[in-house]
């Protein structure tokens, strides 16, 4: 979208918007014209260029099942500081598109993946618990969802991360491609 739509489009609004989200300069440009104050971090939307090998910590991958339910529902309530939306995981779940790390019989990692577009696809809710950390699950997991999905016909595959934690997945292969921030409490108009 060029700059000048994005600062014409709240005159096209019946009112302020609940939200926005999207690249930065993008959304500058809309809050000069409808201000709004950024909600979370700003993130960083990486792209993948060319899946790389990593070393496999211990464990495997596998589609997360109905009997993981509790487990990835205290997960997402951790990882959306209870702002997830109710039922999510039962959503998620259903939809298939939920993998795990399991090491030891014990689950450490999740990886979730949105709907695809076409031959795209975004890879979403990557969380390790703090006790297992630094094992590298997490980035064995998107390795294997990642390989999966381009088995799959899936050619572009992007996750977002924060500005502090995306050196694992560039070693993967995915390239930094646009900061990105979300707005709220947009002023009326």
């Amino acid at each position: 979208m060029p700059l000048e739509a994005a600062a014409a489009l709240p005159g096209h609004l019946d009112g302020p918007p609940h939200a926005w989200e999207g690249r930065n300069d993008l959304v500058e440009a809309f809050a000069s014209v409808c201000p709004g104050r950024p909600v979370g971090h700003r993130l960083r939307l990486h792209r993948l260029e060319t899946l790389r090998a990593c070393a496999a910590p211990d464990g495997f991958a596998r589609p997360a099942a109905p009997t993981d339910h509790d487990l990835l529902d205290r997960w997402y309530e951790a990882v959306t500081r209870g702002h997830g939306t109710l039922g999510a995981v039962s959503g998620r779940l259903a939809s298939g598109d939920l993998y795990l790390w399991e090491t030891d019989g014990r689950v450490v990692a999740v990886v979730g993946h949105g709907p695809r577009f076409g031959s795209a696809v975004r890879l979403d809710l990557i969380y390790t618990p703090t006790e297992h950390r630094g094992h590298g699950y997490a980035t064995a997991l998107v390795a294997a969802v990642t390989r999966s999905l381009l088995a799959a016909g899936a050619t572009e595959i992007v996750h977002v991360t924060t500005p502090a934690n995306p050196a694992a997945y560039e070693r993967l292969g995915y390239r930094f491609d646009a900061e990105y921030v979300t707005l709220v409490a947009f002023s009326p108009f």
